[in-house]
């Protein structure tokens, strides 16, 4: 138990709340927080964070070429405001360009000539992590399902390489989320944060497949079958995600030796596929911790 004092009203005492609690709020010692009267009950909420707005201000200058990292960092930490002070108007274009689009719920609130402010307007903290989980998954089928009929019906592929930057979007805000609140389990936050980057890794491999076949690299049939099973062992992960069990856990594991045992690393697509295969297994690292 720690102690903690809290206000209600003109008074203030000292009570002890549960240490769990507590870490997970990132409560400490005298910090204040809100109680609501309900009859005989009285309601506790870990309110501080939402009361003192992170606000940076940046000059990135010197910064290049990591200008783009660095503000995508701030976001993902869970900053609510960010002004940045560019070099010149051109640095500030790139921005809006390669990295804003990215960065889902922040819009521009102010511009000048070298300095941009953006801001958070979908308060991060109330968002549900699993909600935004289950999003990732959905923009990932749909952009290997795009993958197969572009590839089967021999079309441009450009769109299905530009769903990979909605993938990011999501990924980076689900990372914003998890540091701004983390996970209900607290001590499972670690393990959410390298499943969703798993899944970005997903994203990137589906992209390079696409790229490579916009080359006009031969895809076989048989390659094609792949990523269709490749596709069906994804959304086998994101039910086990979702609502675990032993015997699909067994059968999830098996699924992968099948589709090893069937890709040809020698053939162009084959180390991309295989690539996949893997990151799609490593996912169940993770998995196990948060369930078992």
């Amino acid at each position: 138990m720690k102690r903690k004092i809290v206000k209600q009203g003109a008074a203030t005492l000292m009570i002890s709340l549960p240490s769990k609690w507590a870490r997970g709020n990132n409560l400490k010692k005298g910090d204040e927080i809100d109680v609501t009267e309900n009859g005989k009950n009285l309601i506790i909420c870990a309110e501080h964070a939402k009361k003192e707005k992170n606000i940076v201000k940046i000059d990135i200058s010197g910064y290049h070429p990591l200008v783009n990292r660095v503000l995508l960092s701030l976001y993902i930490r869970g900053v609510d405001e960010i002004e940045v002070n560019f070099s010149n108007h051109n640095e500030i274009k790139d921005f809006q360009r390669r990295v804003l689009s990215e960065l889902l719920g922040f819009e521009i609130m102010k511009q000048t000539q070298n300095t941009i402010i953006i801001k958070d307007i979908t308060e991060a903290s109330e968002q549900n992590i699993v909600y935004i989980i289950a999003r990732i998954f959905l923009i990932l089928d749909s952009m290997v399902e795009e993958l197969i009929n572009a590839l089967e019906k021999k079309q441009n592929l450009e769109p299905i390489i530009e769903i990979d930057a909605s993938v990011n979007k999501f990924v980076n805000f689900c990372l914003r989320v998890l540091n701004r609140k983390g996970y209900d389990d607290p001590s499972k936050t670690s393990q959410v944060y390298g499943i969703i980057n798993d899944l970005e890794e997903v994203g990137d491999i589906i992209k390079s497949v696409a790229i490579l076949a916009q080359e006009k690299t031969r895809i076989t049939e048989g390659e094609i079958e792949n990523i269709k099973a490749l596709r069906k062992f994804l959304d086998m992960f994101r039910k086990l995600f979702l609502n675990f069990k032993k015997e699909d856990a067994v059968a999830f594991a098996k699924e992968y030796e099948r589709i090893k045992n069937k890709i040809d690393k020698k053939k162009p697509f084959g180390p991309y596929l295989h690539e996949l295969n893997n990151a799609i297994i490593r996912m169940t690292n993770y998995l196990f911790v948060l369930t078992l």
